[in-house]
């Protein structure tokens, strides 16, 4: 019996390869057509990369090793991607034709990669508010001080207070998550 488990796990390995290079191709084939197609097209194709997945998934269940169980399938993930383009495509037919194309480029996987990128960098909550804050006190102090003795400003003090803000931000949230830690 130990003999007949290695070649259905060889098997297995092929199935599931060719079930990934199908899922690719997929994917490559859904990334080409656009989502102004109606919605009853991306039904049928949504329905024809299910019934794709079915035929060429294992009959026999593989046993894996937890270490070895993926957390979401290629189907998982094929149906979040055609359940997105569907919603997406859905949502901005009701849009009017400037916020539509707006959405559209929102939405691109670059601006969105990007977006998602300096969100969780730069652009977080606790620089944001710093920078924002400090630059509003430590301006105001400037330009009012400024103003009653007659200085010129030259324009940097409110550039070095959005620095200075984010900085203290990024403190302040360290400082506040090492506190919570005791």
């Amino acid at each position: 019996m130990a003999i007949e488990a290695e070649p259905r796990a060889n098997q297995a390995e092929h199935n599931q390869a060719e079930l990934e290079a199908l899922g690719n191709e997929r994917l490559k084939e859904l990334a080409e057509q656009t989502p102004e197609l109606g919605q009853d097209n991306q039904a049928e194709r949504a329905e024809e990369a299910r019934e794709t997945l079915a035929k060429h998934e294992p009959t026999e269940p593989v046993e894996r090793a937890d270490s070895e169980t993926p957390s979401s399938t290629l189907s998982d993930t094929l149906d979040r991607v055609l359940n997105y383009r569907q919603t997406m495509a859905s949502v901005q037919r009701r849009l009017s034709p400037a916020s539509r194309s707006f959405s559209k480029v929102i939405h691109n996987k670059g601006v969105e990669s990007t977006s998602e990128a300096l969100e969780k960098t730069v652009m977080r909550p606790s620089v944001t508010l710093g920078a924002t804050w400090t630059a509003l006190i430590v301006g105001l102090i400037f330009y009012l001080t400024a103003r009653y003795y007659g200085y010129r400003l030259s324009g940097f003090e409110m550039i070095g207070a959005l620095i200075i803000g984010g900085i203290l931000g990024v403190i302040l949230e360290w400082l506040i998550r090492l506190l919570r830690k005791r």
